[in-house]
């Protein structure tokens, strides 16, 4: 039993006429009296008597009308819901992000996207771990990322680069280097660190900046968002190797890292040879746009 039968009966039934219900749906009188009599021989019973040219519904296609009509409703619903949630003008865009994101970068661009195509809708997954981003994206829980391309690298997994986001050390605006236009981070071994916890990806780019410099640095608390370790640093408890607050933050000041350019690279990414909808298709179009306008 097909879908296109069921269809092919509903219509003949709702015309009484086979003639007029191959006319409706565009196919052959004989395509259309083959599906009907395949179905009575698949079930079994007589859908249909003829009346002269007419055709009349027997009690038991009375019954059987009943069923298909609903059925071939909710399959067409079905259709219709799923082509609304992939559409690249009212579907649903599922994303996911590094926790650090979403203070400006994340709403900055859903803000933007919906202010052009209202109709879309966002599904978010955000994670404090680049590694679980990466899981969820191979599971299929989302349908792209914004993180850092390369660091828990998986197969099949492809990369937009957007920004190379450049760290800078931030220190309380009442500490002794506070005045410094650009610091060594060797003059910094010394000092206590307000750090990520290690599956954080920004703790992860730390650590090899110490590694580099061949110091071992004294972390004094490790937490779970950058939010709390500015407000943290701006209580005066320690430094920290932060990207660049979106805004100017009460307490802080922010200096650059001489000699070495240290940067947290961010990107899109999704899964290649993976159906991805024309919603999440549009999205990462726009958002590589938005960095790479030239």
């Amino acid at each position: 039993m097909e879908l296109q039968q069921l269809k092919y009966f509903r219509e003949v039934a709702e015309r009484e006429h086979v003639t007029r219900a191959s006319e409706k749906l565009f196919v052959s009188q004989s395509a259309v009296s083959r599906a009907v009599t395949q179905l009575e021989k698949e079930l079994g019973v007589p859908l249909f008597y003829r009346q002269g040219r007419a055709v009349v519904l027997s009690r038991y296609g009375r019954v059987f009308l009943e069923h298909v009509t609903r059925a071939v409703s909710i399959l067409e619903n079905g259709t219709r819901l799923l082509g609304e949630q992939t559409g690249a003008e009212s579907g649903i865009v599922s994303l996911g992000f590094l926790h650090s994101l979403g203070v400006e970068m994340v709403p900055r661009l859903i803000k933007e996207y919906r202010r052009k195509h209202p109709r879309v809708q966002f599904t978010l997954l955000v994670q404090r771990s680049g590694e679980r981003l990466m899981g969820e994206l191979v599971a299929g829980s989302i349908d792209l990322c914004l993180s850092v391309p390369g660091m828990f690298q998986r197969n099949g997994i492809c990369w937009n680069h957007l920004l190379d986001e450049e760290l800078i050390i931030a220190m309380p605006q009442n500490h002794r280097l506070a005045a410094k236009r650009t610091l060594n981070i060797r003059e910094l071994s010394s000092e206590p660190f307000l750090a990520l916890s290690p599956e954080h990806t920004l703790r992860i780019i730390f650590d090899k900046v110490c590694a580099d410099a061949s110091i071992l640095p004294k972390i004094a608390f490790e937490g779970m968002d950058i939010a709390t370790l500015r407000g943290l640093i701006a209580a005066g408890l320690g430094i920290g190797l932060l990207p660049p607050a979106p805004a100017r933050f009460a307490g802080i000041v922010e200096i650059k890292l001489s000699q070495t350019r240290h940067i947290r690279p961010l990107g899109i990414g999704w899964v290649d040879d993976r159906y991805l909808p024309a919603s999440a298709i549009e999205f990462r179009k726009f958002v590589v746009s938005k960095f790479h306008s030239g």
